[in-house]
């Protein structure tokens, strides 16, 4: 018998966090309706969501952004000044090559912003991470 090279050893292993922005690719989309038309309402998602913990717009699409990981289409990461309702388009490649956009329809009023989220991709699977996500 061949006795046994080295020892033991233990290591500590740290917490990791996976989140969704880290399955996806930022890509950007010069003509997002065309886009959104292309991948088509075959797996199509749809939610509403109440995000009363933010108190203006710019800080949920930031939130939004940081969080899916997609890239902001057609300068939809802006707001006009004074608006209470906006509309974000978002586009990125999901892992293993899956197109992923999302259209998410913003409206502030006194309790926060409630949203309404639709995620089209050439996966449903990927549909269904990204409509999920945020829940």
């Amino acid at each position: 018998p061949v006795p046994p090279l080295g020892y033991d050893d233990e290591y500590v292993l740290e917490d990791v966090e996976v989140a969704v922005a880290d399955h996806v690719q930022k890509v950007m989309k010069p003509n997002f309706a065309a886009s959104w038309e292309e991948v088509g309402p075959e797996n199509e998602l749809e939610d509403t969501y109440a995000l009363s913990s933010m108190s203006s717009l710019e800080e949920a699409i930031k939130n939004i952004i940081q969080y899916l990981g997609l890239q902001p289409c057609e300068r939809s990461d802006k707001v006009t000044e004074g608006k209470s309702s906006h509309v974000l388009y978002l586009a990125g490649i999901y892992r293993g090559g899956h197109d992923a956009l999302v259209r998410s329809k913003l409206a502030l009023d006194s309790s926060g912003v409630t949203m309404q989220l639709t995620v089209r991709s050439t996966d449903p699977s990927v549909s269904e991470v990204l409509a999920t996500a945020i829940a």
